[in-house]
């Protein structure tokens, strides 16, 4: 464990979403309202990067089914849509994020 580099602040601009490798571990670094949160880059549904989610209000949107994940906590605000279908999903992994001489580091 411990924080590790990700990459720099100004790399991550305001309202974007970035994957990144940090110690083998595939990361979504997310710049939301003047603040950075990590989680894991992969839905907890069924394992699809989320960087090519939409981001909005908080949450990152799965791409594949539509899953709602805050970008704080991991919690599920909408369930996966498969069909007519809402199916459970687990809350996505997040990380400890902190910012240090204009660098984002990453407790995986």
């Amino acid at each position: 464990m411990g924080y590790h580099f990700a990459m720099k602040l100004d790399q991550l601009d305001a309202e974007t979403m970035r994957r990144v490798m940090v110690k083998e571990q595939a990361v979504l670094l997310v710049h939301h309202a003047t603040q950075i949160y990590a989680l894991q880059d992969a839905c907890p549904h069924l394992g699809a990067s989320l960087k090519t989610g939409t981001l909005s209000e908080g949450a990152v949107t799965c791409p594949k089914h539509k899953a709602r994940i805050d970008i704080k906590t991991g919690q599920i605000l909408e369930k996966a849509h498969v069909l007519f279908l809402k199916l459970p999903t687990k809350a996505a992994k997040v990380f400890p994020v902190k910012i240090e001489d204009g660098k984002i580091f990453v407790e995986v």
